[in-house]
């Protein structure tokens, strides 16, 4: 392979990935007349194609003022149903949402994004950067098919590139936006949109979950109703990523019969369970989507948490590049916005997801069939990871009737440290980055107490 000097490209900002979170970050720095550039692999009319479960709550779309064209919406939902293992209980969470098409929203966001003047670089792969005075200078990478590498460079490069990340895994690893995960951080999940041979005759109005330890040890299965007559569904289930479970294996095994009918589309990925990178940005880099781990940790949804997130980084990076001063020193403001709006509840919940990784079917079931916890309890769980007094005191004299002792002290530490690690994303965060390494080191010592109290083994970190 050679380098071209006709190949060298210049930008104001170098997205790596057109995912929601790349493309909708395109669009909004494209948008106030920057030159951007999107780095993504695949080829242009493949764009949105992701294996998901394609739900999103409409507040999302009311949060960030905007929202897509009716044609791209396949499915409404009026809230979430969770069943126990046994499927005989069921907890119905309040919440609007929709099923999207992942292509088409994928191409409407480009469409936008290209429109306001990015540019697109498609079955482009990004296989080195280029690290001068301590700042990425330019990225090479190669076009499917063709020969040469191509050198572009750019003020500020953004990671959006996915749950195994393209770019950050090539920093230097003393960058605290280098920080590699445990492999338990991630789910793995295999799903499948089925059109069925007979219509669903229940639940249609809902994204369905299941609870189930022996099919999604350490996560759950669903089916998310995909079209308003019940015969398209999304179906799927998402396993801890500990090397010891195959998501494919489980469906064939537990689920394929379920839902026989005509393939439409299958595949698989990992999905980030934890909270996000300790700073979003570092030097003239800023990483977002599931490469900075913008997912909710316990339902593994990201597409509304990673288009907030993109909002919020392109703002400061618009800043910066407006004063003419790019470090992470001028765009820390992000991290601070970020946390208030969506990664202290993400730490928090981050705490809730590997004590529900603990609980067995049996628990599963008692809890569901008892209703120690209500739909609106798990709402509020889900939407603003606070366990309030109110919900904690009526499930504490629940359990005590019911003669749960275990559980109740249980939940007692869980909300303990789930407090403990929201005021530290809150109140403690950093207010320069000269204090990241120290408050990184006390958010490590709460979360290594934390696992050892509960005896949830981490595992190995990730080697990209």
């Amino acid at each position: 392979m050679f380098l071209s000097g006709d190949y060298r490209l210049k930008y104001d900002v170098v997205v790596v990935g057109a995912g929601v979170a790349g493309l909708n970050t395109a669009y909004e720095i494209a948008s106030k007349g920057f030159n951007v550039a999107i780095i993504e692999s695949k080829p242009r009319n493949r764009i949105g194609d992701k294996t998901c479960g394609d739900a999103i709550g409409t507040h999302h779309f009311n949060e960030l003022g905007w929202k897509p064209s009716e044609d791209i919406i396949d499915h409404i939902y009026s809230g979430v149903k969770i069943y126990d293992p046994t499927e005989e209980y069921a907890i119905e969470v309040p919440g609007e949402g929709v099923s999207v098409n992942r292509i088409k929203f994928g191409q409407w966001l480009l469409k936008r994004a290209l429109d306001h003047g990015a540019i697109l670089l498609d079955r482009h792969v990004l296989l080195k950067i280029v690290v001068s005075n301590n700042f990425v200078v330019k990225a090479l990478v190669k076009e499917s098919g063709k020969p040469g590498l191509k050198e572009v460079e750019g003020k500020v490069f953004v990671d959006a590139s996915g749950a195994k990340p393209a770019l950050r895994t090539k920093l230097p690893l003393e960058w605290p936006v280098s920080e590699r995960p445990y492999m338990t951080d991630y789910n793995i999940a295999y799903r499948e949109v089925v059109e069925l041979e007979k219509p669903l005759e229940k639940d249609i109005e809902y994204a369905v979950i299941y609870l189930n330890t022996e099919i999604a040890p350490g996560g759950y299965w669903w089916f998310f109703p995909k079209s308003r007559d019940g015969l398209i569904v999304n179906v799927g289930l998402g396993v801890i990523w500990d090397g010891k479970y195959n998501p494919r294996f489980n469906y064939e095994r537990y689920l394929r019969k379920r839902f026989s009918g005509k393939l439409i589309h299958r595949g698989g990925g990992l999905v980030p369970t934890r909270r996000p990178l300790p700073t979003l940005v570092w030097r003239n880099v800023v990483v977002v989507g599931d490469a900075a781990y913008t997912v909710n940790p316990v339902h593994g949804g990201g597409i509304g948490s990673s288009l907030l997130a993109s909002s919020i980084v392109s703002k400061y990076i618009i800043e910066s590049l407006e004063k003419g001063v790019i470090n992470e020193e001028t765009m820390w403001g992000m991290n601070r916005e970020y946390m208030v709006a969506y990664g202290a509840k993400q730490a928090s919940l981050d705490i809730l997801r590997m004590y529900l990784q603990k609980l067995s079917d049996e628990d599963f079931t008692w809890l569901i069939k008892n209703r120690i916890v209500d739909g609106e309890s798990i709402y509020m769980l889900s939407s603003k990871a606070d366990l309030a007094r109110e919900i904690v005191h009526n499930i504490s004299s629940m359990l005590r009737l019911l003669g749960k002792p275990s559980i109740l002290n249980q939940l007692r530490t869980l909300k303990k440290y789930m407090d403990l690690v929201k005021k530290l994303y809150l109140d403690n965060y950093p207010d320069k980055p000269s204090e990241l390494a120290k408050w990184i080191v006390e958010v490590e010592r709460i979360y290594d107490k934390y696992r050892s109290i509960i005896g949830y083994d981490p595992g190995e970190r990730v080697k990209w």
